[in-house]
């Protein structure tokens, strides 16, 4: 989002900075230099005229010395520099003049006495005067040079552009940027929430909505959200009713069931051994059934967040040894066994037989697939990452595995795989489904993957409680 939101604001800001430099450039490239050019004549035109006649004057009168005495103290004040020539173009004074001074001569020596120029490129005044004694002479003033800035960037903007017209190019360029600041946040900030709500529909709040700061807009971005809060209600009422029928049925379920094992009890005391067998397989089928009906209770129950309500802090590590024993014992009948290999001080948040549900779920479910004389492994450490800490609850069978694509559906309700123990008819695919959700309801994760050399590692995860 915040690169849409950079991109929005950088395109706007770009065009906004393009048509600004064009209008100041071009009109600046348009404006002619001869004002400047004007204004620097009209500053220097009296300068010239005095400065030449006073000095024809005095070098006739007082020679070389009483010139000098003149230039000196003008120079040392002034930044400007003066040369003057005599008819057969030798300086006066016997000062070398530069290149660009002996050109400007070879052109006055050619006009009339009392005309003057100037040479603003090359920031030159000149007069050709005749002095009291008749003779001509060519006064020849140079100034510095204008400042030459360090990158022609700088030098184009200050001198081309003019600092006037640098000036109003950043001003424009600064309000511009806050007002494509403004606009790709006013244009981005609804999608933001948008984003939020769908991610909070995703982690399971059904009662996300768009708030009416973006359903007050005037604009399809309103008509989006508001789109969008139907799509939420209408996915609200569906997943509820869903959750309701399902938690109505698996419970009306359970008083038939009573009710047939009590006439399954009052039949096998008056059946004869013929039907043993068959009031046997009702017994377990009705069994299942009644399994099956308290797994679906328990994920309703889940979905529903009825167990975040009875939260305490207390050890993962505790919790999987007490589960590691009683399942060992279950394991011994079928040939396999379950040990606590590691195990260390890992104090969680949430509701200990919830948890403890979800790690029975995993430890019966390796049972019925590893390997007959194999021991399934349960270890329990801690791990810490750049935010906090975590609880890593792992258990490793030596089965058969299961296949690579199979993998992410392992955690949802109904899936089964094949394999384990011939003998178990398995389950009805909800144990790690309950697993996950139970995990889901205090911030933690349940994950699987193929163990190296054969079998499943499912590994939960649980952050640490505040302070651990």
């Amino acid at each position: 989002m915040h690169r849409l939101f950079y991109k929005i604001f950088l395109w706007f800001w770009l065009g906004m900075m393009v048509v600004s430099a064009t209008l100041v450039v071009s009109t600046a490239l348009t404006h002619s230099r001869s004002e400047e050019d004007e204004q620097w004549r009209e500053k220097y035109t009296l300068t010239i005229d005095l400065r030449a006649e006073h000095a024809a004057e005095l070098f006739d009168r007082a020679g070389a010395l009483g010139l000098q005495g003149y230039f000196g103290p003008l120079e040392r004040r002034d930044p400007m520099r003066d040369f003057m020539f005599d008819s057969s173009g030798r300086e006066v004074l016997g000062r070398k003049a530069p290149p660009k001074v002996l050109r400007v001569l070879g052109r006055m020596a050619q006009v009339p006495s009392g005309t003057r120029q100037f040479f603003a490129r090359a920031r030159i005044a000149a007069k050709k005067v005749t002095g009291p004694g008749g003779s001509t002479y060519i006064l020849i003033m140079t100034f510095p040079p204008q400042q030459v800035l360090p990158s022609p960037l700088l030098q184009f903007l200050f001198e081309d552009v003019g600092r006037e017209g640098s000036i109003r190019l950043i001003a424009v360029l600064v309000v511009a940027a806050f007002f494509c600041l403004w606009l790709a946040r006013h244009i981005t900030s609804p999608i933001e929430g948008l984003r939020r709500a769908a991610r909070e529909i995703a982690g399971g709040r059904l009662d996300a909505r768009i708030g009416d700061k973006v359903l007050s807009r005037h604009d399809e971005l309103a008509q989006l959200g508001r789109d969008f809060n139907q799509m939420a209600e209408r996915i609200d009422v569906l997943v509820t009713t869903q959750r309701r029928l399902l938690a109505d049925v698996s419970h009306e379920l359970r008083s038939p069931l009573a009710r047939l094992n009590v006439a399954l009890g009052l039949v096998r005391q008056g059946a004869g051994n013929d039907a043993a067998e068959h009031l046997d397989r009702i017994e377990r089928e009705a069994d299942r059934l009644n399994k099956l009906i308290g797994q679906l209770l328990t994920l309703a129950r889940m979905d529903s967040g009825v167990d975040l309500q009875h939260k305490k802090i207390f050890d993962l590590g505790m919790i999987a040894q007490e589960v590691a024993v009683d399942a060992d014992y279950e394991a011994r009948s079928r040939n396999r066994a379950v040990k606590l290999r590691a195990s260390s001080r890992c104090m969680v948040e949430g509701d200990p037989e919830v948890l403890r549900v979800a790690v029975e779920n995993v430890v019966r479910n390796a049972i019925r697939h590893t390997a007959d004389r194999t021991t399934v492994e349960i270890t329990v450490e801690t791990q810490s990452n750049s935010c906090m800490g975590q609880a890593v609850l792992r258990v490793r069978d030596y089965g058969q595995g299961v296949r690579q694509e199979e993998l992410a559906k392992l955690f949802l309700p109904f899936q089964r795989v094949t394999g384990g123990d011939p003998q178990d008819e398995g389950g009805a695919g909800l144990g790690l489904a309950i697993t996950r959700r139970a995990l889901g309801l205090y911030g933690g994760n349940a994950a699987a993957a193929n163990a190296p050399g054969g079998g499943l590692v499912v590994t939960l995860q649980l952050p640490l409680a505040t302070g651990e």
